[in-house]
């Protein structure tokens, strides 16, 4: 599965002022090198403002489907009135107000992408050729700034605004030609990938032609995003595969082993920490680099270390007297990598704190068992019932009412619940998804909201979660207060 999307479009051959040397190749080139970063790419060449129209519009409606989404452009370019235009190869020379309806605005593409929240969305123009479509008709040369941005942007001039960029000296133009092999730098950060382009981009072109290129971006980034991700063994001798297999074959054997969900999940962990001698924090590093790639997600390590600690205390391991355990396990637990700035957490705003109060009951009928929250969530906040057990899960959706959430009935496809014991989690979406009136309350990234039933994840932010632990037997529940039990141990 892809996650990521990219519409490649290279403009060279223009009817009226003739061709430039590169944009063909650059798109090429670009758009192989996506295809093996795992991209869902789109290639135009040549494009007409009817071509280039339908691209971008295919670009935003598939994009609704992916989590990241790239536009690059190589070709001319211009601005007028502060605007900035991408000029396709059928432009007919003519007055200002012909022109601007004759070429595509990038603000248009801007503007599409706005209205996914949520989404990272990567733009790179390299289109600030010496444009022979502004000479004596009053146009600026360049792209101007792109001052606001939307979130979880960023936009990479190959220049400076207001300047123009050198077509090269090779089959590449200057920008995409050390572009192409940055995209490639395995674990390199986008901002740190655009900086080494933009000194290499500078010292190549002062040196062959005596004035320099200066590169540019404007960014609304939230997160982190690596073109290139690669497994970095826990030491030499181990790789992310050798961890990955040996916690797959351990989790089976305790699926088969065990009815216990907490030793299921938590002991193939325990099995590799002894077998390895390795930190649980870096075991579980390795096997979530492969498992999330998988299921088409790309994590910066960093955001990787502070999802799984989120799951550790959920899952049973304890810390007694600074040491780490599950159950009677003692593990040496290891110490997360640091998140960037804007992933920490953040306190709550002053006289606009919530903190979340909650209980739950279940009740069984006919085999069947359905919960009820009560709870000071405000009213329409959506949320999620997960009910799990051994080789069971199920989930329902449900709207906060004033101070009551009740879930669907949960039953064995149909059937009636199995004896053993279960989990029944109860958790809100997270603040992107929210409707507008709850993220008043809330806040961004759910800032505002606290408390034991309120957990802190970096990618969401604070998040409603709270468990229960179940036993069924012969159609009664006994229910466990999963976050007491933890604040008691």
């Amino acid at each position: 599965m892809m996650d990521r999307i990219a519409l490649v479009i290279g403009n060279s051959d223009y009817s009226n002022v003739g061709k430039l040397n590169n944009p063909k190749n650059d798109a090429n080139d670009i758009a192989s090198i996506l295809c093996k970063l795992n991209f869902d790419v789109t290639k135009i060449m040549d494009a007409s403002l009817i071509d280039i129209q339908q691209a971008v519009n295919d670009f935003l409606q598939a994009l609704d489907e992916y989590a990241v989404g790239l536009f690059y452009y190589a070709g001319h370019g211009m601005q007028i009135d502060g605007k900035n235009y991408i000029i396709p190869v059928d432009l007919k020379l003519s007055d200002k107000s012909k022109t601007i309806v004759s070429c595509y605005c990038l603000n248009s593409l801007l503007e599409g992408t706005s209205s996914y929240k949520g989404k990272t969305l990567i733009c790179i123009l390299d289109a600030c050729r010496d444009n022979p479509f502004v000479i004596g008709r009053g146009f600026s040369i360049g792209f101007a700034p792109f001052n606001n941005p939307p979130k979880g942007t960023i936009i990479a001039y190959s220049t400076s605004a207001d300047c123009s960029a050198f077509d090269g000296q090779c089959s590449n133009g200057l920008y995409t030609q050390v572009l192409k092999d940055a995209m490639l730098i395995p674990n390199l950060k986008i901002e740190e990938m655009f900086k080494s382009v933009r000194n290499k981009v500078s010292e190549i072109s002062i040196n062959q032609y005596g004035e320099e290129q200066l590169s540019w971006e404007y960014s609304s980034l939230v997160g982190d995003f690596y073109f290139s991700v690669k497994s970095q063994p826990v030491n030499e001798h181990i790789t992310d595969d050798e961890i990955y297999e040996f916690i797959c074959t351990r989790q089976q054997f305790y699926e088969n082993a065990s009815d216990n969900i907490y030793d299921i999940e938590c002991l193939p962990y325990i099995d590799a920490y002894n077998k390895y001698h390795i930190p649980i924090i870096k075991i579980l590093r390795a096997y979530s680099r492969i498992d999330y790639v998988k299921k088409g997600f790309h994590f910066s390590d960093a955001t990787i270390d502070q999802l799984n600690s989120n799951y550790l205390s959920s899952w049973g391991f304890t810390q007694k007297y600074g040491r780490w355990y599950y159950k009677n396990h003692y593990v040496k637990m290891g110490d997360l990598l640091p998140l960037p700035e804007e992933l920490e957490f953040k306190q709550p705003i002053k006289g606009q704190e919530l903190k979340i109060e909650a209980s739950l009951i279940s009740e069984m009928n006919d085999g069947k068992i359905r919960f009820q929250v009560s709870s000071n969530i405000p009213e329409g906040t959506p949320l999620m019932f997960t009910l799990r057990g051994k080789k069971y899960t199920a989930q329902c959706k449900s709207v906060a009412g004033n101070g009551i959430s009740t879930s669907e009935w949960f039953s064995d496809k149909g059937n009636p619940i199995k004896n053993g014991f279960y989990t029944i989690g109860v958790s809100c979406s997270i603040y992107s998804v929210l409707p507008e009136k709850i993220k008043k309350i809330f806040g961004e990234r759910n800032r505002n909201i606290y408390g034991q039933y309120v957990k802190f994840e970096p990618v969401g932010g604070n998040m409603i979660n709270f468990s229960y632990g179940l036993m069924i037997k012969e159609n009664e529940v006994h229910l466990i207060d999963m976050q007491q039990r933890i604040s008691e141990l």
